[in-house]
């Protein structure tokens, strides 16, 4: 997963999959949703078209998209570049 984003109004979490698809989870019930916004599986049907476009989005913007409420994926650094693993 590339970036997370909470919904500011419904709270479910949008995470960016490496193929451009949206998982979104909320009160335990997880979709998979394309960057349009258009369900794909799970149970959680429906989604916020605009996040999902944002989110799915997110590695094929311009560098001046800034990452203001994103929170990168576990090892990786702020930029969202996978860290060098130690050991």
């Amino acid at each position: 997963m590339a970036y997370r984003l909470e919904h500011p109004f419904s709270g479910a979490i949008y995470a960016g999959l490496e193929d451009g698809r949206v998982e979104v989870t909320k009160d335990g019930r997880r979709g998979i949703f394309d960057f349009r916004g258009a369900w794909v599986e799970g149970d959680l049907r429906t989604a916020d078209p605009e996040l999902c476009r944002w989110v799915g989005t997110h590695g094929y913007t311009p560098a001046s998209r800034h990452l203001v409420g994103f929170a990168p994926a576990p090892d990786t650094d702020q930029h969202g570049v996978e860290a060098e693993r130690q050991g």
